[in-house]
């Protein structure tokens, strides 16, 4: 496998690279994903790359039942052109003029993205940061931009076990660098145009400083009075924050990773999101296994502890610390966690290994997916911190920091200043034979990537469509707590009592995820939020 150290975007049907014209070539600098290739097959019957057969054995009926148990459509648009799906009825107003104003994908996100953070404050905003993954029609190249939070240079950890607090659980926020820069290479529309339906939609202090961003963009925030206002704020209430941590933030292009699953190519997030590493390590661990059989959950479960278990002891900010992805996404380590895996009972996470420092990570997010009208794709997912909506406030901005720092734990994911912590956030963008045809991401902490896990499995290995995939019953296995999560209300209890009945510690809480996805089908687009969520789908 090639790692390319400073890389952005990708071919990803291997084709030769364009010839560009010396702007474009500086625009646009290809690179290698990190790819890593799994079979898919459930049962051990279908060849790689070949649509899974229809089981109809009583056994697998039943377990196919029991993942469509209270399976509903949430909100679904149908469309010709371009279809967004987000977490706020409003927000997707926004998209959707955007969109049919002719602005373009990334336009849509970036109004979209600063409206969500008025109307949702809790989940995502200025004071936050996210992970982009988007898919160029033009050239055919998958990219993703890292702007997570990064800590301060003067940072440090809390003494003991305390958590940070106050303006010191904020890192330097990379949101507003984040929406410029994708906006700055694939926009088409002018940045104030784009901030204007949250600026209408915001009142007295965040009104303003939204009013700023528009006419000055981000420099404003890391360079101008808006960084001085942070500053200030921050070092007065006991944080760290100085002038020259704000302009030296910067977001970063990376390699997409993409994992080979079914005769389809699934494009997510490197290091220090969890989306690779996580969504890699199941699937390529799960596609050994007979899943067609009653034990499927226990199944699935067993192979979310242990990808967990290598998320928590080698994710981190591989700017800091090197993070052996060929090597935990090997063909060699998934054979050796799938033969640790007893098909009928539980294996306690203290039996496989000694896990690494865990933190308990945000869950409080949004996420959005857009097709626009040319065929450019985007996967996008913020945060602004824990569901408390606890983060520091800055007086006169109407800016609430992120609770950040409070996601990096021990060893090797670290607090040391320019550090990026750990992230769960998971967006996905999938391919079949170089085309686009599904966006899609979640919110929801740890248990981002099991959910995004789970629903492409229904997918890819189960051909169950995507509105049943999105509404079925979701379980979520950590490496700890040992327990699996379920959905109360949504789970039947022969799944739990199955669980019990290995030896699975079970907790049941209310339902998580909030899943927003598009998928393409030639002209045909599906858009469909989450039935458990208040968002909505558009198009047109």
């Amino acid at each position: 496998m090639r790692v390319a150290a400073r890389s952005a975007g990708v071919s990803p049907a291997g084709r030769a690279e364009p010839a560009l014209s010396e702007a474009e070539g500086s625009r646009r600098p290809w690179a290698r994903p990190n790819t890593f290739a799994g079979n898919g097959n459930p049962g051990g019957e279908t060849p790689p790359g070949q649509p899974a057969r229809r089981q109809r054995s009583g056994a697998v009926a039943a377990a196919l039942l029991l993942l469509a148990a209270n399976a509903f459509a949430g909100s679904q648009v149908t469309a010709t052109h371009a279809a967004l799906a987000t977490s706020s009825p409003a927000a997707t107003q926004i998209g959707l003029r955007i969109l049919k104003s002719g602005g373009n994908a990334i336009d849509a996100a970036v109004a979209v993205s600063f409206a969500l953070g008025v109307l949702e404050p809790k989940a995502t905003g200025i004071g936050g940061g996210g992970f982009l993954i988007y898919y160029e029609a033009e050239t055919g190249g998958v990219w993703t931009l890292d702007f997570r939070e990064a800590a301060p240079a003067a940072a440090k950890r809390p003494p003991g076990t305390a958590a940070f607090i106050g303006a010191t659980a904020a890192a330097i926020p990379g949101f507003v660098a984040g929406l410029e820069a994708m906006h700055g290479r694939f926009g088409s529309l002018p940045w104030r145009e784009l901030l204007a339906p949250a600026n209408r939609l915001a009142k007295d202090d965040l009104a303003k400083t939204l009013q700023r961003l528009g006419e000055q963009g981000a420099r404003d925030f890391y360079a101008g009075e808006l960084a001085n206002k942070v500053v200030e704020a921050v070092r007065a209430a006991g944080g760290t924050f100085s002038l020259r941590d704000l302009r030296d933030y910067k977001p970063v292009w990376r390699a997409p990773v993409r994992i080979a699953f079914r005769g389809a190519d699934i494009y997510t997030v490197a290091p220090p999101a969890a989306g690779g590493l996580m969504l890699g390590s199941i699937l390529k661990i799960v596609s050994g296994l007979a899943l067609g059989k009653p034990n499927y959950i226990h199944l699935l479960a067993e192979a979310e502890r242990r990808a967990a278990i290598d998320r928590d002891k080698f994710l981190a900010d591989p700017a800091g610390e090197r993070v052996p992805m060929s090597d935990l996404l090997s063909d060699e380590r998934a054979a050796l966690w799938r033969a640790s895996i007893d098909p009928n009972r539980v294996t306690p996470t203290s039996g496989l290994t000694e896990p690494g420092a865990v933190t308990t990570q945000s869950a409080h997010t949004t996420h959005i997916s857009i097709v626009d009208a040319h065929g450019n794709v985007v996967s996008l997912t913020t945060s602004v911190g824990d569901e408390s909506g606890g983060g520091f406030p800055v007086p006169g901005t109407g800016v609430v920091l992120n609770t950040a720092m409070n996601d990096f734990g021990g060893a090797p994911n670290s607090v040391a200043g320019g550090n990026r912590p750990a992230s769960p956030l998971s967006p996905v963008i999938v391919l079949r034979g170089g085309k686009p045809v599904l966006a899609i991401g979640t919110p929801g902490g740890p248990t981002i990537p099991t959910t995004i896990a789970q629903i492409l499995l229904d997918i890819l290995a189960f051909n169950r469509p995507l509105g049943e995939a999105i509404a079925a019953p979701r379980f979520s296995q950590q490496a700890t707590p040992e327990e699996v999560t379920y959905e109360q209300g949504r789970t039947p209890q022969s799944a739990v009592d199955a669980l019990l009945a290995m030896g699975h510690g079970v907790r049941a809480r209310e339902p998580f995820g909030d899943v927003q996805a598009v998928s393409i089908d030639g002209r045909r687009l599906l858009a469909i939020s989450d039935p458990r969520g208040g968002g909505a789908a558009g198009g047109y």
